[in-house]
């Protein structure tokens, strides 16, 4: 009789570490695959980051918004929808292409401009960066700028009328085709986000010669591009 219950503890004993070291097997299998999975996720962004960097291109369609744009008086209530063409001429060079449509609204008065403006970028860094293989031949990084801002544009002005007729809440609308003479020089960044995600920043001086004017712009833009390759 006390053979059989040592038997039967001996037995409890055996399933309960075998179980136990199924749990703990289990439990590392659960931890290894958690972190291989953690690593497949690190290397997968890594790597799709690198591609967008060493990726080669030739020319970029970019569609992008800033939702805010300082001017020489810091009056943020400014909305930019931005188009532009980007053409690599050669290794560092490229001739941009430019159509903004600016909106800025005051208690009195909407202003609205679509305007065209032609420049071209230096991408001062980019043959170095390709020869040590941190980039490719292609329209990201830091650059010189310099373009023509506006060269035609269609304004159109909204604003209260002056009537004093206080049951008069007409808006007089004027509209005029412009066109301008105001180079731009100054210094940005470019960078893909992603395969169609693009962020652009740049501080830039310019000087409108029939108004001698000079101003200054920041811009911030993000949106979505297209790259093109021969």
């Amino acid at each position: 009789m006390k053979m059989k219950k040592s038997a039967l503890l001996l037995l409890m004993c055996t399933a309960s570490l075998a179980g136990n070291d199924c749990l703990a097997q289990t439990d590392t299998v659960k931890i290894e695959t958690e972190l291989q999975q953690d690593q497949d996720f690190y290397y997968r962004n890594k790597y799709r980051y690198l591609d967008v960097r060493l990726g080669d291109e030739d020319r970029l369609l970019k569609i992008g918004v800033q939702p805010f744009k300082p001017s020489d008086n810091f009056n943020f209530l400014v909305f930019t929808l931005h188009g532009g063409f980007e053409q690599k001429i050669t290794t560092s060079f490229s001739a941009v292409t430019e159509l903004n449509s600016v909106m800025t609204w005051t208690e009195e008065q909407a202003f609205h401009q679509q305007g065209i403006s032609l420049g071209g970028r230096y991408y001062f860094l980019k043959k170095k960066e390709i020869e040590q293989g941190r980039s490719g031949d292609n329209l990201q990084g830091v650059y010189g700028l310099f373009k023509m801002s506006d060269l035609l544009s269609l304004i159109t002005i909204r604003e209260q009328d002056s009537d004093p007729d206080p049951f008069s809440r007409d808006l007089l609308l004027e509209r005029s085709l412009r066109g301008s003479l105001t180079p731009e020089i100054g210094i940005g960044y470019q960078q893909r986000l992603d395969y169609h995600l693009y962020f652009d920043s740049a501080l830039s001086f310019n000087y409108n010669i029939p108004d001698d004017d000079f101003g200054f712009q920041i811009s911030f833009l993000f949106g979505v591009l297209f790259s093109y390759t021969k």
